[in-house]
């Protein structure tokens, strides 16, 4: 055998192997691939899930570090009309140990993603990583994910690492961008779903509870209450003399009224007890764990922050509202109700007893009525 063409062989035999290698590196390439888009798509999976914004939220702020091996992550929502903020609020969720940041306008945007709208990778100065990520003290490198809606920007989502070579500007970012656009269907949707919901359980002029939302919110208190042998407190407030307001001042004077009186009365109530407008001028609250004597304390509260409002009407003439309290205490017994529906009908039967009481003997006071409740197979009564 010639020696060209055991020259020709070994070069053929390299050329093999290193066919073999480019193959093989290609292979392990489509294998790490697959292998990313199935833990990328995992998570997508468990955001579409995601039906309420606390899920969600749950999610990309807490279980998302743990999920992509993360130090830190944060999510800005543009709040442009502030409606968010009073979301959260009414919610009861907070900032997420400050990962979370709400911004009245998309500005904040415009020197992360420089005018245009996506997935940005790489390292963070020091003023963008504080801003970005107040709980981290350094940062190796940073995924920012623009998160948009009808061509509109809704929020940022950042993802920290501290790896300097884990998001570089080399690298592909199609996963991202997927998961970006997930997430922002998802969070707008839960957004959407929870204004919608809002707006179905509250009197849209005094933004307290309505009527139908105070009564799913009672019957669980009163269940909650019988479960754990906790008092339950319940107040009719009725403002004094509203036909009055409206006649001399005219109606809208006397919805501005409702909503300052709503106002003061939220005000002197803890976050656990519930507000609800029950109809016309008349509110209900439910005060949970309260026996009658710190619920005496409450109702003098409120009859005191009412009195003390002077409701600017026309610019020249304020209105001066007051409000007359009924208030009744329920404290169970360890023994179960046969009927804790109807228990529930009786207890406010008594506070509003006690109100109309309280407008009968000179209005602007409180008055307390004893509540017991009717023994098994006895016709309701109230004493």
């Amino acid at each position: 055998m010639s020696g060209k063409l055991i020259d020709n062989m070994s070069q053929l035999q390299f050329e093999n192997l290193k066919l073999k290698k480019t193959v093989k590196s290609l292979l392990w390439r489509i294998e790490d691939n697959q292998r990313i888009d199935r833990h990328f798509q995992g998570f997508e999976f468990k955001l579409l899930n995601s039906n309420r914004l606390t899920d969600l939220l749950q999610l990309l702020l807490l279980e998302a570090r743990g999920y992509f091996d993360l130090a830190d992550v944060g999510l800005i929502l543009v709040d442009r009309d502030f409606s968010i903020r009073e979301l959260l609020r009414s919610l009861g969720l907070g900032s997420y140990q400050n990962r979370l940041q709400l911004r009245n306008s998309d500005d904040f945007a415009f020197s992360l993603y420089s005018g245009k709208y996506r997935v940005v990778l790489g390292e963070q100065d020091a003023l963008a990583t504080s801003r970005l990520f107040p709980n981290l003290k350094s940062l190796g490198s940073a995924a920012l994910l623009p998160l948009m809606r009808n061509q509109t920007l809704i929020g940022s989502l950042h993802f920290a690492s501290p790896l300097p070579n884990r998001f570089t500007p080399d690298k592909a970012s199609d996963f991202m961008n997927h998961l970006a656009s997930i997430a922002a269907v998802c969070l707008d949707n839960c957004l959407a779903h929870e204004h919608l919901q809002r707006h179905s359980r509250m009197d849209m002029l005094t933004q307290v509870s309505n009527r139908l939302n105070f009564e799913e919110e009672y019957a669980k208190e009163l269940e909650r209450s019988e479960r754990s042998d906790d008092p339950l407190s319940c107040m009719f407030v009725d403002v004094d003399h509203f036909k009055k307001i409206n006649d001399t001042h005219g109606h809208q004077a006397g919805d501005r009224c409702l909503k300052e009186v709503a106002a003061a009365i939220r005000q002197e109530l803890r976050k656990t007890d519930i507000l609800a407008r029950y109809g016309g001028e008349e509110f209900v609250v439910i005060l949970h764990r309260c026996e009658h004597s710190e619920a005496l304390v409450i109702a003098e509260r409120v009859r005191a922050a009412v009195a003390s409002l002077a409701i600017n009407v026309d610019g020249q003439r304020k209105v001066q509202p007051t409000v007359s309290v009924g208030l009744a205490s329920w404290q169970p017994r360890g023994k179960r109700s046969p009927d804790l529906a109807q228990l529930g009908q009786r207890l406010l039967s008594c506070a509003d007893a006690a109100m109309y009481t309280a407008k009968r003997d000179g209005r602007n006071r409180v008055e307390f009525k004893p509540f017991v409740p009717a023994p098994a197979g006895a016709a309701a009564s109230l004493v």
